[in-house]
């Protein structure tokens, strides 16, 4: 009988559903096509459940402006489907600027090249899912002068 309830117990180990695991990643993001080294660049990752291109994202990091291209690393980004809105905010005034007829005269860019053809590209056009370490780029767009 000991015997028994030993293999029971073994078995029900066995067949118990192990608790999903949020592995961390390393999110390196690569921005390219920069025009100056004026003001920063704000890099803002989005999980779904923020608005997406808003400004209050998942994770938001912010670099020193250069022109060509820079590199930000997000550290410890959980497992998951992403998107990411780029601004380069020449002026530091931490807002995207529009000239007289509504477009953007700073640059922007969003992940997997989603295009803002008449507003920004919704969250599934920009969305890639990270399962490991993982390099991203960008190319900047500048639209209106």
């Amino acid at each position: 009988m000991k015997t028994l309830t030993t293999l029971i117990v073994a078995l029900g180990i066995l067949f118990v559903p192990f608790k999903e695991q949020r592995e961390d990643v390393t999110l390196t993001v690569t921005i390219d096509g920069l025009r100056n080294s004026d003001g920063s660049v704000t890099v803002v990752l989005h999980n779904g459940e923020t608005e997406f291109p808003g400004d209050e994202g998942f994770m938001t990091k912010s670099a020193d402006a250069k022109k060509g291209s820079i590199e930000v690393v997000f550290k410890k980004v959980p497992v998951g489907e992403y998107a990411i809105a780029v601004l380069h905010d020449e002026n530091g005034n931490e807002e995207m600027d529009f000239n007289e007829y509504g477009m953007p005269i700073e640059g922007f860019g969003f992940s997997n090249e989603a295009t803002a053809e008449m507003g920004p590209p919704g969250f599934n056009d920009a969305s890639f899912e990270i399962k490991k370490d993982t390099d991203h780029s960008i190319e900047i767009v500048y639209m209106g002068m």
